[in-house]
């Protein structure tokens, strides 16, 4: 709307966004190769180990060395058992040999991360990553000398690969995913996790650079993120049966690497508490109530079948309630950590560009 009308001119300098033709023909080769990799994203199998770790392929060096890692959408870093290690954990994995690898370059940054189930420490190095079928060049990432917690030690991973945003990424090492974005391999700046839902089922899939259409109904609803450190959104409400759990402003994490639904202390002992109690020996869990969570306007429904989780040793099955408490940080107080059983239920997306999550029913 014209206020006025002024004869003056005003300019506005422009710059250019490439400062040398180097930085210009990068670009365009980035541009052309993602216009012919537009319809082909990367797809990276994940297997399925007890509906506890879902874990999948990644490779490091020239020649390559593989490693079996846990895709981490609550972490934003790459890290390996290194050579020198001598943990118990470290002899039970596959260790990565700087000496062996042709493209490896020396970096010696101390590097330590604590997870809710154990911490690591080691140092920085670089060399070449190989996902799915693209190379992520001149990717640094950890070398693990120490690994503390029985999660590491009993874990069918060899280590993690963090996929979250770089803001919570230890000494501020750019994420492999971001690197793969970076470097042309692929046609989408996202991805989206497809979980089995048997322990050791097959079909389990990773996609970067995009989602497929074959894995849900294809029912998308997106919720922006509160910040961009965790993949972290607003949860409007949450309802177990017919009764609402009693907090505002909760706060929900979609996180890939951890198996239940983990919430702060006293938001899931109130979840837990109008759940009730789940019989070891599975007997009931027909009976429980559904979980609805209303996230954005739209209610995901976890029933008992999706949130109890059947655990099996010897022939002996055993059940337990998916929903678990953890003590949290004061800024993540009222928090509901959406892993792996919610991910299951529901396909998702995490989008960089339009900084949301997506969900559409799996099949």
């Amino acid at each position: 709307m014209a206020l006025g009308l002024v004869s003056a001119l005003v300019e506005i300098p422009l710059f250019p966004v490439h400062k040398t033709e180097e930085e210009r023909y990068a670009f365009f080769k980035r541009r052309q190769i993602r216009h012919q990799l537009n319809s082909s994203p990367i797809y990276v199998p994940i297997s399925n180990y007890e509906d506890a770790q879902y874990y999948g392929p990644v490779s490091l060096g020239t020649p390559l060395q593989n490693f079996q890692v846990i895709f981490d959408t609550g972490s934003s870093n790459l890290w390996v058992p290194s050579h020198a290690c001598t943990a118990i954990a470290c002899k039970l994995h596959n260790k990565y040999n700087a000496a062996a690898s042709s493209t490896y370059v020396a970096n010696g940054t101390a590097f330590v991360i604590q997870y809710g189930s154990g911490s690591v420490k080691g140092f920085l190095s670089q060399d070449v990553v190989t996902w799915g079928n693209a190379k992520v060049n001149n990717q640094t990432f950890a070398e693990i000398t120490a690994e503390s917690g029985i999660a590491f030690d009993a874990g069918k991973f060899d280590g993690i690969l963090g996929m979250a945003w770089q803001s919570i990424s230890v000494d501020n090492v750019v994420p492999v995913f971001q690197n793969l974005w970076a470097q042309g391999s692929i046609s989408s700046n996202s991805f989206a996790f497809y979980l089995t839902k048997q322990p050791g089922q097959s079909g389990s899939t990773l996609t970067l650079g995009g989602y497929s259409d074959s894995l849900s109904l294809n029912d998308w609803n997106y919720a922006p993120l509160i910040t961009t450190d965790y993949w972290r959104i607003a949860i409007d409400g949450i309802w177990v049966g017919n009764n609402k759990i009693n907090f505002k402003n909760i706060h929900g994490i979609v996180d890939s690497g951890t198996s239940l639904l983990v919430g702060s202390l006293l938001l899931a002992d109130a979840i837990k508490k109008d759940v009730g109690t789940v019989s070891k020996d599975c007997s009931n869990i027909n009976s429980l109530p559904a979980v609805n969570i209303q996230i954005n306007g739209k209610n995901y429904t976890m029933n008992s079948v999706d949130y109890v989780l059947e655990l099996t040793s010897g022939g002996q099955s055993e059940c337990i309630n998916g929903f678990d408490a953890m003590v949290m940080p004061a800024q993540l107080s009222d928090t509901l950590i959406l892993g792996d059983l919610f991910i299951r239920k529901f396909y998702t997306l995490f989008d960089f560009d339009n900084k949301q999550v997506g969900f559409a029913t799996a099949i």
